[in-house]
């Protein structure tokens, strides 16, 4: 049995309150309990939620079965909260799944993923908790970096739960030697073909959360002759600082308070659950105020696991154009990267193409991108995208929505980015699951 952190604790419980609010939610959560011989009485719906008993497989998939969260979504959270709560790379899944899990439905899926067929975000972590579980995969030197190179690629398409599913699966599979090692060489061929603006935040945040596999990339890129191989020793080297405590500047407790208050102020009784001690509010406050982006990431992470963004969207956009204060503007759009769908895609659009600051810019277009509806390629977005320095987040929205055309492609003035463009449209729209 497993010690659940925090996190997946409040998770579960917000996700069963949310399911409870109807009489069809809570026949659905009683039925997942029944179907796997556990009961969802009061009591024991408390000692799980509380901390008071430990868990196991059967019932973070009764949990997920019953509130409609996809499989083995809890386990992840789990993992993340592991890794957090004790600052060190996990080489284990949190909560055992060897028991559950078949042999033959793991090759099932190893087989469609060095096939090039659709692989889930739960499937990989099915596969990869079970692998490192048994210790072993059996698996050739070709398909191991193949392997390795379409996780990489999945995580930079996925958004939602689909990308934490992946992370975490990614994660767990970096900790077998081969697999590493393939994951290492993968990278460092990505960062010196230049292809790097193609995966954005994926590989970014793969080497802030885990700072090991940074070093080693920098270790290997560090005496490169390649020009753009030495920015990306530059590059990772100025992530790995981003690490260092306190990396940004501490914002007025009151401000954030205030913000946060406003943000919640219609929050439905579910998204405000308790456990031991409030939790959601303390989240809010992390994903607007915390020092440093890894910190944000997390909170609003799992703020949108626990679908309490989608309790605050109706506020976010209006308080982002109402604010003038740069870093705050920045905090907001940050935030609304994690509303998935969006609510407003044209107003997204919109602003994207009207904003002036680089990283606003591009979390308007990444939330944008997740609506996965596609945008027109006019006069705007063509000026932005032979633009340098604003044609990242505008391609990878065209790329995630499923935009880019061969009309698109031919255009002569898009020389410079039509690589990025038709790296996108070879790998098809956004993964949501």
């Amino acid at each position: 049995m497993a010690m659940l952190h925090q996190g997946t604790r409040w998770v579960m419980r917000v996700s069963r309150l949310r399911a409870f609010e109807t009489d069809a939610g809570r026949e659905r959560f009683v039925a997942a309990f029944e179907d796997r011989q556990l009961t969802a009485s009061a009591s024991r719906l408390s000692r799980w939620e509380y901390g008071h008993s430990r868990g196991s497989h059967r019932l973070l998939r009764a949990y997920e079965e019953g509130t409609g969260l996809e499989p083995y979504l809890l386990f992840a959270v789990n993992d993340r909260q592991r890794r957090i709560a004790e600052d060190r790379f996990a080489g284990e899944p949190s909560v055992d799944v060897v028991q559950a899990v078949e042999a033959e439905d793991v090759y099932e899926i190893l087989d469609r993923a060095v096939t090039a067929r659709p692989v889930s975000g739960s499937d990989w972590y099915a596969m990869a908790a079970f692998a490192v579980a048994n210790g072993y995969f059996y698996l050739t030197p070709a398909n191991t970096r193949l392997l390795a190179r379409r996780l990489i690629v999945e995580l930079a398409r996925s958004i939602g739960t689909g990308y934490l599913l992946r992370f975490e699966a990614l994660h767990l599979l970096a900790s077998m030697s081969r697999l590493d090692n393939a994951m290492l060489d993968e990278l460092t061929a990505m960062i010196s073909a230049g292809t790097t603006g193609m995966f954005g935040d994926a590989v970014s945040l793969i080497l802030r959360s885990d700072p090991e596999v940074g070093r080693k990339l920098a270790e290997q890129l560090r005496t490169a002759e390649s020009p753009v191989a030495r920015q990306g020793y530059e590059w990772i080297t100025e992530i790995l600082r981003d690490r260092a405590p306190l990396p940004e500047p501490l914002l007025d407790r009151g401000e954030v308070a205030a913000r946060r208050e406003h943000l919640c102020q219609d929050l439905p009784a579910w998204a405000e659950a308790h456990l031991e001690v409030e939790v959601t509010k303390p989240l809010v406050d992390n994903a607007l105020g915390g020092r440093s982006r890894l910190v944000r990431h997390e909170a609003s992470l799992l703020m949108m696991t626990a679908g309490v963004q989608d309790a605050i969207n109706g506020s976010l956009l209006d308080a982002f154009e109402s604010e003038t204060d740069p870093v705050w503007r920045t905090r907001l759009a940050n935030l609304n990267e994690y509303l998935i769908p969006p609510p407003d895609p044209e107003r997204l659009e919109t602003l994207a193409l009207a904003e002036q600051d680089p990283e606003v810019r591009r979390a308007l277009w990444n939330s944008r991108a997740h609506a996965r509806i596609p945008i027109e390629p006019g006069p705007g977005v063509l000026a932005q995208l032979a633009d340098p320095t604003a044609q990242g987040g505008v391609t990878m929205a065209l790329g995630l929505s499923g935009s880019i055309d061969q009309q698109l492609l031919d255009r002569p003035e898009l020389e410079d980015v039509r690589g990025m463009l038709a790296w996108w449209r070879s790998q098809g729209p956004a993964l949501r699951l």
